[in-house]
């Protein structure tokens, strides 16, 4: 897993954004077999909620800083996406 490892603003931007576009294509595909009913924003909210620990591990256990910083980016990226789409 070195490749997780990489300090890069840009690699942190690519790491908080994959894993939330990631997680709202499956739980939208997966949305009707499983039978629950989130909404759309719901989804988003818990998408963006998906890097509080992939930042924290980055930051604290890690000590990538600029890494750290593109998911933080990339979360604040989903949030304003959030708030013009939804607000």
């Amino acid at each position: 897993m070195m490749f997780f490892k990489f300090d890069n603003f840009f690699f942190g931007t690519f790491i908080g954004l994959f894993f939330p576009v990631t997680l709202i294509f499956l739980v939208k595909s997966l949305k009707s077999e499983l039978n629950f009913s989130f909404d759309d924003s719901t989804i988003y909210v818990i998408s963006c909620l998906i890097n509080l620990p992939i930042f924290r591990y980055y930051m604290v256990n890690l000590g990538k800083d600029k890494s750290g910083r593109g998911i933080l980016f990339s979360t604040f990226l989903f949030l304003f996406f959030y708030l013009y789409k939804y607000m």
